[in-house]
């Protein structure tokens, strides 16, 4: 009995470490930034169809470099100027490959991925600060 929940734990186990690596992989590159939406805490959504910037990821050295600029329209009374930056910052991934813990040098960040391919990626992230749930819109380089 004892044997069949050591196997059990084993296949969950490297079932995880897989998901991990195909995730990793898949990331791993230089992205150019398409689009960003913003949420804001009162529920209001803005978009920056022309963002500036590209994130680049190091799957390998689990670090992540880059800097996003953008540039929306408060209800057309004020524009903002803001700027997504991760400088040489070591990130974590969970088991399930889905969240990135990225380390920056004044916080740690929690990105949800929401979307991974060849040459597509999505990524979310809520900025506590400013109280504004982020979304990026990548593309591979």
């Amino acid at each position: 009995m004892r044997n069949r929940y050591y196997i059990f734990g084993l296949i969950v186990f490297l079932t995880a470490c897989q998901k991990q690596k195909a995730q990793l992989k898949r990331i791993d590159g230089r992205w150019k930034v398409e689009l960003v939406r913003v949420l804001d805490g009162e529920g209001f959504t803005f978009y920056d169809s022309v963002p500036a910037g590209e994130i680049v990821i190091s799957s390998d050295l689990k670090k992540m470099d880059g800097r996003i600029e953008l540039d929306y329209s408060y209800f057309g009374l004020n524009q903002v100027q803001d700027s997504f930056v991760v400088n040489s910052a070591n990130f974590d991934i969970n088991e399930s490959g889905d969240h990135l813990y990225v380390k920056r040098l004044t916080d740690t960040i929690d990105v949800r991925i929401l979307l991974s391919s060849k040459k597509d990626l999505e990524f979310e992230y809520y900025d506590k600060k400013q109280y504004r749930l982020r979304r990026f819109a990548l593309r591979k380089l």
